[in-house]
């Protein structure tokens, strides 16, 4: 059966109506307990409720600010503008990625929140109360296991160490004053809670509708595993293995793959497929697709393609010269090497006999456009945007691309959806099973267990949907463009099979909020450092005459686009090992002496 689990508007909208922070507040946790909960399945339900919509955010959040990242709009795709994979506009927005980020002061800032924690477990000592049959119980008690192991992996990936708390915090409790836990002790927590989620949430096919299942802790799971396992890898200086986090994430994606539940969604045309896989109407029948978000109008409804295709003064963003070399040419060879290379003299020659992932996640000059009268709403907004995504314009013109190289992943030629501006009902895909056969494929070759067959199991089904060569053990080829940069800039170069399943990862998963994850867990930030990384494309007057050089666009010496030539003259800067995590607020520090605060820091040492 091809169901697929979906997070339904009604529990949206009591997320936000009913159980959220504002209600917390309104009725402290102590007084819910007494007077309301823990009676019957519907309490522990609706409290369950409030988690879904905080963590499964889709395209939820408009163009707030993602906390303390910067970037404005949903993680994805803008989670990326945190990384080397998006040049925005306003570097100014991802402070960390440009090295202006500096420590917030006010206490449960700066990512430093324990609200949503505290509401967790405040669940996991009481859902017991309620009287229903114990299984009932602990499909809830899953479910809040699922997103307190969520939680803590996000807050770990943000400081490194945190305090490692197993009951709700009252303002006079002494746990608040503790140390921060130590990271072994930490994620062996993490670990044993991620298990008992899995454990107790319902197998695939057998949840509630609407709910959490089995496959989407695995997938969590594996997720984390890996982070851990290869954060311990390549962090040499904290001392431990990752071995066994690695295993775990093999476990864990193998249970996935071995269920024979999922698979690469294709329909046979490699030229589309890629891009159409991420604008559907609904999910309910794709096989790739773990975990997903529906809208429906007038119930809960986003905004994103009317974002999407302004991109607005602050959300203007184009990808990376570094992001477009790694796409592999048709004949599985890096540009580097590959006689088919045509050059970067155009967008549309850099596109020719690449792979096709390439062509379906960036804009070429005339595509993708909405060929449709547009409302006198839309024509207000700028002109020319009937001519969706040309590259770059002159300054007369709207949303210019920064780089050249304008996104269209996710977007949809669809009239009707970009003029909705709050009740779009484009779903957003959250869990892919794209992303379980690459966690496994790494997994295995940083454990050296990883066979021909993994990889056909694995990174080979993903190209064989593009019609990609596949990727074989013994010829794989040589990168001299991808191995200086990594040897220039990370200090090491990863073995040319890694080298191949992280190339694989960026591509397939570009957009979708995983580059900085994987740069940070890698020890690879000061790629960021790459001109490439904040680079566009070659510029030819030719092809706009009326962009003006110096004043509409700079470029560097080679002639390639320069966004930040005058923000950021000298580059970005990135400090290890100080940026690769976020600092904890002054005042936090301040009120409990035990914490410290992380290297390179104020105040750290």
């Amino acid at each position: 059966m091809n169901y697929k689990y979906f997070i339904s508007a009604i529990f949206a909208l009591l997320m936000l109506a009913g159980c959220n922070d504002d209600f917390m507040e309104r009725y402290p946790l102590d007084s819910i307990t007494d007077q309301t909960y823990w009676k019957s399945e519907s309490d522990l339900q609706l409290y369950c409720n409030s988690f879904y919509g905080s963590f499964i955010q889709g395209f939820d959040g408009a163009l707030t600010t993602s906390v303390p990242w910067g970037y404005q709009g949903p993680s994805i795709p803008y989670g990326d503008n945190h990384s080397d994979n998006s040049v925005p506009t306003d570097y100014s927005l991802v402070k960390m990625v440009n090295g202006t980020y500096v420590e917030t002061t006010a206490a449960g800032s700066g990512g430093w929140n324990w609200t949503q924690m505290r509401a967790l477990n405040n669940f996991l000592v009481n859902y017991q109360k309620a009287e229903i049959a114990p299984t009932i119980k602990q499909a809830y008690a899953g479910e809040v296991l699922f997103f307190k192991a969520w939680d803590y992996f996000e807050k770990i990936k943000l400081f490194g160490e945190v305090p490692w708390f197993s009951k709700p915090l009252l303002t006079n409790s002494e746990e608040l004053y503790i140390a921060r836990t130590p990271r072994s002790e930490l994620m062996d927590s993490v670990l044993a809670t991620i298990n008992e989620a899995a454990k107790w949430l319902p197998a695939k096919g057998s949840e509630k509708k609407d709910r959490l299942n089995k496959d989407m802790a695995l997938l969590l799971k594996a997720r984390i595993c890996l982070f851990e396992g290869t954060f311990r890898k390549y962090h040499k200086e904290i001392g431990l293995s990752g071995d066994k986090f690695l295993q775990e994430a093999v476990t864990a994606s193998n249970e996935l793959i071995s269920s024979n539940r999922y698979s690469i969604w294709s329909t046979g045309n490699p030229e589309k497929d890629y891009n159409q896989l991420f604008i559907q109407s609904q999910y309910d029948n794709n096989s790739e697709v773990i975990l997903w978000k529906r809208y429906s109008s007038g119930l809960l409804g986003n905004g994103f393609l009317r974002y999407y295709a302004w991109h607005q003064s602050y959300n203007q963003a184009g990808f990376s010269k570094s992001m477009v070399e790694e796409y592999l040419c048709s004949d599985g060879l890096p540009i580097s090497v590959s006689p088919l290379y045509r050059g970067d003299d155009s967008i549309q020659s850099e596109v020719i006999k690449r792979d096709p992932r390439l062509h379906q996640t960036i804009s070429i000059p005339g595509e993708y456009a909405l060929d449709l009268q547009l409302s006198n709403s839309l024509l207000d907004r700028g002109s020319g945007y009937n001519k969706m995504m040309p590259p770059i314009r002159g300054s007369g013109d709207d949303y210019p691309s920064p780089t050249g190289y304008w996104p269209i992943k996710f977007w949809k030629v669809d009239l009707t959806e970009v003029e909705q501006l709050t009740n779009g009902v484009m779903p957003c895909p959250v869990y892919r099973y794209a992303e379980v056969l690459l966690i496994n494929a790494e997994a295995k070759a940083e454990l050296g267990q990883c066979a021909q067959t993994d990889l056909d199991n694995t990174v080979n089904k993903l190209r064989s949907r593009v019609g990609m060569p596949s990727l074989k053990l013994n010829t794989i080829p040589n990168d001299p463009l991808m191995d200086a940069r990594y040897q220039t800039y990370c200090g090491y170069t990863p073995t040319p099979l890694i080298r191949e399943i992280r190339r694989e990862r960026r591509v397939e998963l570009v957009f979708e909020n995983f580059r900085w994850d994987d740069l940070i867990r890698w020890k690879a930030g000061k790629l960021l450092l790459a001109p490439e990384a904040i680079k566009g494309m070659k510029f030819n007057k030719y092809q706009y005459p009326t962009v003006r050089v110096g004043t509409d666009v700079y470029l560097d010496t080679k002639g390639y686009l320069a966004p930040y030539q005058k923000s950021l003259p000298n580059g970005r800067a990135f400090v290890e090992p100080k940026q690769y995590y976020f600092p904890i607020p002054i005042e936090e520090l301040i009120m409990n002496p035990k914490l410290v605060q992380n290297q390179g820091w104020v105040n750290g040492k």
